[in-house]
């Protein structure tokens, strides 16, 4: 495998076989995963309903909308350190669970800032399961599969977007939009049950949380997926033990730079990804194109999307991961341009073309951004893994409040949109000089 992972000494999994269990947990976390993809637009699908129905203004309405995403900033952050401490078994099940209260209390509410409190609530819920899903099951996972496993399980989220927003809009005139948030909320809830029922406690945070004990417990998980018993476990360093989950021991000297290019990637990356999928829409309509296409054509880009996660995932295991994710976002820049340079007479583009570029976009950058989960795993040991994760998506994020709002500035001047285009596609290059420069290997 191309792909510079932790050293084969400490892997306790069979390097390739994935067992019957294994595949049931694997499809556990993917439905965990589209659940978190779901939750983040069901709520902007059911805005203008929510406005109709209560008479709201645009501007609480803004307040609703952020207060999720403000949510799962804080709790990817502050919160992500529960996985490392407590573990990926009760933190992720447990995430589910209060996520699935605060949706489905959602039916109970009558004024906005009770909504706008369940939303915060769900959104710290969901942003600590983002921080700990993605180590709970990439440590799950087979050594030769496991980046494309987390690849996939990434798409889930997009996947579970597209659903939410068909299924939103086939059922919000029966149920109203309050039964959207209760069955929500209810398969959270089943889910989060299922989570702490059916999957076991990880085996890498096992070995590195509790190795005076690990070997009798790593063997009843094996048993319990259908593994083979090990006969002893790599020993671990006093360091790595003793190890405390928070920010500072992703900043110690070995792993600083490594987590500021992580930081400065997730930051860029969320900065045009943002600015692509917020204002694409309202950018090809202002150039000419129907509505109805405008929207068409957007939603060529989450479909490419998941196409283009799962084949960077599937590339890894021959192509090192951080030079994949690195061509990604500078081809990804260069369709920006091309579309920005569309974007001033689309009248004179044949509409096949702008779909194109579009889908392209979804392959090449935001399948790129979507693996800079997977180089985050394969940087942070299991003690700090989650915490790892929860701050780089966490910090991230900051970039995705900043884009939106800095386009419509940028637009508002009276920028032309060619050189609109050009502004936020060097984001795009220099995420993808961020991630080069990351060695993909376990920081012990």
């Amino acid at each position: 495998m191309s792909v510079e992972q932790a050293p084969a000494s400490i892997e306790v999994l069979h390097e390739s076989n994935i067992t019957p269990m294994q595949w049931m947990i694997l499809l556990l976390g993917l439905l965990a995963s589209m659940i978190e993809g779901f939750d983040i637009v069901v709520i902007a699908y059911a805005a203008p309903a929510i406005s109709e129905d209560w008479g709201i203004s645009t501007e609480k309405m803004g307040i609703v909308l952020s207060a999720g995403v403000l949510g799962m900033t804080l709790g990817a952050m502050f919160l992500s350190w529960l996985a490392d401490c407590y573990g990926r078994r009760i933190t992720v099940s447990g995430s589910l669970l209060v996520a699935g209260l605060a949706t489905s209390a959602i039916v109970f509410t009558s004024t906005v800032w009770e909504l706008v409190l369940l939303r915060a609530v769900a959104g710290l819920a969901l942003g600590v399961l983002v921080a700990s899903l993605t180590p709970q099951m990439g440590e799950f996972s087979p050594l030769r599969h496991r980046v494309l496993i987390i690849s996939v399980l990434v798409a889930g989220a997009s996947a579970g977007a597209v659903a939410g927003g068909l299924i939103t809009a086939a059922l919000i005139s029966s149920l109203g939009w309050q039964g959207i948030f209760l069955y929500a909320g209810l398969i959270t809830l089943a889910l989060g049950g299922l989570m702490y029922l059916l999957v076991p406690e990880s085996i890498a945070f096992t070995i590195k949380r509790h190795p005076e004990t690990a070997l009798a417990k790593v063997n009843q998980i094996l048993a319990y997926i259908g593994q083979a018993p090990v006969q002893q476990l790599p020993a671990m360093s006093v360091t790595a033990q003793a190890e405390r989950a928070t920010v500072v021991s992703l900043l110690s000297p070995h792993r600083r730079m490594a987590t500021l290019l992580s930081w400065s990637a997730f930051f860029t990356g969320f900065v045009v990804v943002y600015f692509i999928s917020s204002w694409m829409p309202q950018v090809l309509t202002n150039a000419g194109l129907p509505q109805e296409k405008a929207i068409q054509a957007t939603a060529a880009i989450p479909f490419g999307s998941i196409i283009g996660t799962i084949l960077i995932g599937y590339m890894a295991k021959k192509i090192p991961l951080n030079k994949l994710i690195a061509s990604g976002f500078t081809l990804g820049m260069l369709c920006i341009f091309v579309v920005g340079s569309m974007a001033s007479n689309l009248g004179a583009v044949p509409y096949l073309l702008v779909l194109t570029m579009l889908f392209l976009i979804g392959i090449t950058l935001m399948g790129a951004f979507s693996n800079l989960y997977s180089i985050v795993l394969v940087i942070y040991p299991a003690q700090v893994r989650s915490t790892g994760l929860g701050w780089s998506a966490g910090l991230g994020r900051a970039g995705a409040v900043i884009s939106p709002m800095l386009a419509g500035l940028l637009m508002g001047l009276g920028l032309s949109m060619p050189v609109l285009f050009v502004i936020f596609a060097i984001p795009a290059l220099i995420a993808a000089l961020c991630v080069w420069l990351i060695q993909p290997r376990e920081l012990l």
